[in-house]
């Protein structure tokens, strides 16, 4: 049987290679001949987060957690399972204990963030999208994340309007960020730069029924009726 570290590297190939079925089968191979492994447990437990079985990957952490510490990225996707199957102080523990540690790799910043947003705990998913945006100032997401935690705390729309701007400029070709700041630059009373974010934007590369009725009154309310019907009709 290859060695735990052999066999991690063989499965991130198969992943990045598309084939997450084969790297779990791999794992699961390696458990019949050692099933009480906590190492292979918490692999397949990773293995299965991110093909989205999360019962099944919630069973692996929990079992390896009782073997071996489980790793950064471990305690996320148990975290994350506990969010689905309903345990919400469970995952708030993981989440708090990972938002709050200094050695966090910023690559998982962005889920805790995420995942403390799921369980109400907002001034620390702020913290944590702060935290990101200075590690990584090119990271759009934490600017985006920044202003939505914001608003979900009661701050004013003109307290969001920078991360949101910030965010798009990082990632011009996003339209939630496009959409977003067209309409907090409505909300503040600047119409004109709000509608010519949005003039030459096809809404059929929009997906969001919301979005596509957000701007369909923007143009509406504007007098551009010809946008405005193009816009509904495209929602």
């Amino acid at each position: 049987m290859p060695d735990a570290d052999h066999l991690t590297r063989r499965c991130l190939e198969l992943l990045e290679e598309g084939h997450p079925e084969v790297a779990e089968a791999l794992v699961s191979g390696a458990l019949r001949s050692d099933p009480e492994d906590g190492t292979l447990q918490q692999l397949r437990g990773l293995l299965r987060r991110e093909r989205g079985d999360l019962d099944a990957a919630l069973a692996d952490l929990e079992a390896a957690s009782a073997v071996v510490p489980l790793n950064p990225a471990a305690r996320c996707a148990l975290a994350d399972c506990y969010v689905a199957a309903e345990k919400p102080e469970l995952a708030r523990l993981l989440y708090r204990d990972l938002a709050e540690h200094p050695g966090c790799p910023t690559a998982l910043l962005p889920p805790v963030a995420a995942g403390l947003g799921a369980v109400g705990e907002f001034s620390l998913a702020l913290s944590t999208c702060r935290e990101l945006a200075r590690r990584d100032p090119t990271a759009h997401q934490a600017y985006f994340g920044i202003a939505f935690y914001l608003r979900r705390l009661g701050h004013p729309v003109e307290d969001v309007l920078d991360p949101v701007r910030r965010a798009f400029e990082l990632a011009p070709g996003s339209t939630l960020y496009r959409v977003t700041l067209s309409a907090l630059l409505d909300h503040v009373g600047r119409r004109r730069e709000a509608i010519e974010l949005m003039r030459d934007v096809d809404p059929a590369s929009v997906g969001c029924s919301c979005c596509l009725h957000r701007v369909a009154t923007l143009f509406r309310q504007a007098g551009d009726d010809t946008r405005a019907e193009r816009w509904t009709a495209a929602g």
